[in-house]
């Protein structure tokens, strides 16, 4: 939907000090033809890097960050003003049985801290920062509900 040039994978495995000869960052690449930014430092560090590849971009609020870690992929884009939207894992079961195992344990922990059904977690949610781009959830709604009837989900 954006185009290929427009996408781009920023790992704290592939493309870092940790993928000799950024194998794995080559391999993602072939499989999924999207780019995936080489860089030194660990989210939430590394937007030099990702502003280097999105050299049309301007401000880092034009960016949008997806990712399934609090602590890093919606760290760094809060950081640095981008849009944020966090989800589940693309893999679980079988096929994520390579997950580095202390970031399993660190996201569900994240999670539900965040998402739990107790005091600080409404707290946190409550909080919500304005965007320089967009206009919120009135305007824009990024959250999707499970409605069987319409086949959205």
């Amino acid at each position: 939907m954006f185009g290929h040039s427009n996408v781009a994978i920023l790992s704290n495995s592939a493309g870092t000090k940790d993928d000799p000869g950024y194998e794995d960052a080559e391999i993602i690449e072939d499989a999924m033809g999207v780019a995936v930014i080489r860089h030194d430092e660990k989210k939430p560090g590394g937007l030099q890097e990702v502003l280097k590849h999105f050299q049309s971009v301007d401000d880092s609020s034009q960016l949008c960050v997806v990712g399934d870690r609090l602590l890093t992929d919606i760290v760094f884009g809060n950081l640095y003003g981008m849009l944020t939207v966090h989800c589940d894992p693309l893999c679980t079961g079988e096929m994520n049985k390579n997950d580095n195992k202390i970031a399993s344990v660190v996201r569900s922990a994240e999670n539900n801290i965040l998402y739990g059904n107790w005091f600080g977690g409404h707290m946190i949610r409550r909080k919500t920062i304005p965007h320089a781009m967009w206009r919120g959830e009135m305007d824009c709604s990024l959250i999707l509900s499970s409605d069987n009837s319409t086949g959205v989900s």
